[in-house]
């Protein structure tokens, strides 16, 4: 190959020149280029100073609980009206599904899908005693598993404010239903004739139209309990009455009253409480004791029954060897009391079940009746607090 020449080599010479200046160049850019990415991380540290908030997961849909159950939305939808017809295995499957999801029914979109309201309000006393409170407790779940809320509004019976703050409370809300543990009185007229669209079911006053034994408002053990003190000796008798308002009370007294009448014995008196043991131990103190005395006191509840028996100790008198104490409800407390009390014991979770439903089917226009009802008897617990007559009083 021959040798170039001087201009050749000059050329040459430029080409490499410019070849060294191009490669420096691109070996600064390249270099750059990787001090550039090396920075980076420092300017996203800067930024992750002051973080996106994560977002919120989606809550689950009823299709999702389908497609985990291995059935239709369909179905979901129907176990979640409570409209009842399904299979057991089904039920345990979508339950377990909505379960594992998570699931919680948006009352909000059903309610403008279907444009009804799913919210019922349930008014309790303001003292609730533990009878109430498992009525309550099982009336709330009721409620519950149908694909309601129920919002519990505490009243004090006695205040017309709590009265009023009631009535602006229905007035004010859009409402499936009202469940009412506490006899309303001339509040319940008001309601209904303001607000005929909205169902109202009173748990007393429902078992009383039932006429069902085992209720609320049945009084027959207060028969029995009567009878069987007599079959012991006892022949003068005293009661402490609930509230006038309360079918129960109401119920058991006229029980108490025309039972003594049929078995000819005799009744020194009667007082009216207001369920709580102050009340009971007040119509203690009141019992007359020196002309025919008393044996035996039926008291409407247990709470009342205890305090009738503080009031007697006080006044000297011994239970059961002077005098007999029955009660009503089965409290808990009742078993561990000295000397333990003697009750009638009912299913209060049933009550709250039925009465719930009872206002349920009325939401939806469902006829209503016996079935469905459960019908729970009731006993007669016997314990220390009842035993023979005194043999002087005989």
């Amino acid at each position: 190959m021959p040798r170039p020449g001087i201009a050749g080599a000059a050329w040459l010479g430029q080409e490499k020149a410019r070849d060294d200046t191009v490669s420096e160049s691109t070996s600064r850019a390249a270099h750059s280029q990787r001090v550039n990415c090396r920075k980076r991380p420092r300017r996203a540290s800067k930024l992750s100073s002051s973080p996106i908030p994560a977002r919120a997961p989606r809550p689950s849909t009823i299709y999702q609980v389908a497609r985990l159950a291995g059935v239709s939305h369909q179905t979901v939808s129907r176990y979640l009206k409570g409209n009842g017809g399904l299979k057991p295995q089904t039920v345990a499957k979508v339950e377990d599904a909505m379960a594992r999801l998570d699931y919680t029914p948006n009352l909000a979109a059903r309610a403008l899908r279907s444009k009804q309201s799913y919210r019922i309000i349930v008014v309790a006393p303001e003292d609730l005693h533990f009878a109430a409170s498992r009525i309550l407790k099982s009336a709330v779940s009721t409620a519950d598993e149908t694909g309601y809320v129920a919002d519990v509004v505490h009243i004090g019976i006695s205040t017309s404010k709590s009265w009023d703050r009631l009535v602006t409370l229905v007035s004010a809300e859009r409402l499936a239903g009202i469940y009412s543990l506490i006899p309303l009185g001339p509040l319940e007229e008001e309601i209904i004739s303001k607000h005929p669209d909205i169902p109202l079911v009173v748990a007393g006053s429902y078992d009383e139209k039932m006429h069902a034994r085992g209720s609320l408002a049945d009084a027959t053990p207060a028969a029995e309990m009567i009878e069987h003190l007599a079959s012991l000796g006892h022949r003068s008798f005293y009661h402490v009455a609930g509230p006038e308002l309360w079918t129960s009370a109401v119920n058991r007294t006229k029980t108490y009253e025309t039972t003594i009448a049929r078995l000819g014995l005799h009744s020194a008196g009667s007082a009216i409480g207001d369920w709580s043991m102050l009340s009971g131990y007040r119509a203690g103190l009141e019992i007359p004791l020196a002309d025919g005395p008393v044996t035996a006191v039926f008291a409407a509840n247990d709470h009342m029954a205890l305090g009738v028996i503080r009031a007697l100790h006080e006044r000297g008198k011994s239970v059961p060897e002077d005098i007999s104490v029955f009660g009503w409800d089965n409290l808990e407390e009742g078993k561990y009391f000295i000397p333990s009390l003697s009750t009638v014991s009912m299913d209060l979770e049933a009550s709250g079940r039925n009465s719930m439903r009872e206002l349920i089917s009325r939401i939806r226009n469902e006829p209503s009746g016996p079935q469905g009802y459960e019908f729970t008897p009731m006993r007669l617990i016997f314990r220390e607090s009842t035993a023979e007559a005194p043999t002087h009083a005989s």
